[in-house]
């Protein structure tokens, strides 16, 4: 978990960049609400600036996400759909950060249309002086969950099989989702990230509500994939995408 010495202080610095935003809330029946651009300075504070993810702060690229998803999960976070199991640290973070949107639709709308709009592939985020953020966190998380154990480096052509049996008909062949069937794209999010979420969803962790209509549908999916070393082969080919 979040040591207590960096707990305050990363809260700390995401209030700081909330005030702005929260001081110009609109009401939640607002058709209105605070403009995209400027409520995600708030998320750029752990997804980036360009929405390329931090994993030291355990929080992935997002740039080009489509609308539709990131209005789903911000929903599934406010309402307690997703982020409360004690296992999901990451989840936990930013069911306390949505509350930032005040459940305004037109809030949600317009910052989920800012991070469709983000080009995918920035930058790694970097301090003032152009030093690059190191990667590895700055605290010890004392979970199973922390990373994935597989026992040998991901198998593209064993995960390729599995893709097309396991995920490929809601989030299309080619990873780049299907909104019909409630899929978002994959090629553009990090492999850790999909790791956990497979993890997550197999283990009863995520989609375990049955508020979460698509999230069941993958826990569903993810429980087909025996072990860690087969969600490694997922991802080594989603990577070939």
């Amino acid at each position: 978990m979040i040591a207590k010495s960096t707990r305050p202080a990363l809260f700390a610095g995401m209030l700081a960049i909330l005030g702005t935003a929260t001081a110009q809330m609109y009401p939640p029946d607002s058709e209105t609400g605070v403009p995209g651009d400027e409520l995600y300075r708030a998320c750029g504070f752990c997804h980036g600036a360009q929405g390329q993810g931090r994993q030291r702060l355990d929080a992935p690229a997002i740039a080009g996400l489509e609308a539709w998803y990131s209005e789903r999960q911000i929903r599934n976070f406010i309402d307690g759909v997703r982020g409360t199991h004690p296992e999901d640290l990451p989840g936990r973070q930013m069911a306390l950060i949505t509350g930032m949107f005040r459940n305004n639709d037109a809030t949600i709308a317009n910052v989920s249309a800012f991070i469709e709009a983000l080009e995918p592939g920035g930058p790694l985020e970097s301090r003032p002086n152009g030093e690059l953020f190191p990667l590895e966190r700055p605290f010890a998380w004392d979970s199973p969950y922390a990373e994935l154990n597989a026992s040998a480096p991901g198998d593209a052509d064993a995960g390729e099989q599995t893709f097309q049996v396991t995920c490929a008909l809601c989030h299309g062949a080619n990873g780049m989702g299907n909104a019909v069937l409630g899929g978002n794209k994959l090629v553009d999010l990090p492999d850790w990230y999909i790791a956990r979420q497979l993890e997550y969803f197999r283990d009863g962790i995520r989609g375990a509500d049955p508020r979460d209509t698509f999230g069941m549908q993958m826990a569903a999916m993810a429980k087909l994939l025996r072990d860690d070393q087969q969600i490694a082969d997922v991802i080594a080919f989603i990577e070939t995408l």
